[in-house]
């Protein structure tokens, strides 16, 4: 026995859709269904993560544009969803095919936009929870946010192969340590970067 589309979208209630609202309601369908779907076998299993890389045999790793961050599987899942949802409420409000597809795409890749933050945000906890920050002792680099006396600021020094800005402190508290200055990483409290200006004239 086949199921047409059409004898579908009639058993789910929307049997008065013709033409590109067909269109329309099957992404809507599809894509709210595989995206449910995919979050609860990851959430459940953790069985979807990394299934777009594995599939195209894709590397998304942290340093890569964040154009390449939005196409990951929910990306595109949440883009398909989001452009049918929208695409087929505006066509069936003012029966207008171009602004139905303008507002989908719209809505779309504004989804697909927040999906791919989401998916930095959770790669970079992913990655920060790999990081021994002890390996930042004896690096150097650079002061990004001033560092005031008793106080904390931010510097921006590279271990562990990456470039991490990072909350820090001077080894001297009632010393400041302005923006722009080079320092050497001494210690460190948990994530919390323990620094001293670099002195050139000692290493001469």
């Amino acid at each position: 026995m086949e199921i047409s589309i059409p004898s579908f979208l009639d058993f789910l209630g929307l049997g008065s859709v013709s033409g590109i609202d067909i269109l329309f309601a099957s992404m809507a369908l599809i894509g709210t269904g595989l995206f449910v779907l995919y979050f609860l076998l990851l959430i459940v299993f953790g069985f979807a993560d990394g299934v777009l890389e594995g599939a195209f045999n894709i590397d998304f790793d942290m340093d890569a544009g964040f154009a390449f961050e939005l196409l990951t599987l929910q990306g595109i899942l949440s883009f398909i969803m989001m452009f049918g949802i929208f695409g087929l409420a505006v066509n069936q409000a003012n029966d207008n095919t171009l602004m139905a597809i303008g507002a989908g795409t719209v809505a779309g890749l504004i989804s697909m936009y927040i999906m791919g933050k989401v998916y930095h945000l959770f790669r970079g906890l992913e990655s920060e929870g790999n990081v021994d920050h002890a390996n930042a002792v004896g690096a150097r680099g650079e002061v990004y946010m001033n560092i005031p006396a008793n106080g904390s600021g931010q510097v921006q020094v590279t271990y562990q192969n990456a470039l991490r800005t990072m909350a820090a402190r001077s080894k001297d508290d009632a010393q400041a340590i302005p923006s722009g200055t080079l320092v050497r990483v001494v210690d460190h409290l948990g994530s919390m970067l323990i620094v001293e200006p670099l002195d050139f004239s000692s290493e001469e």
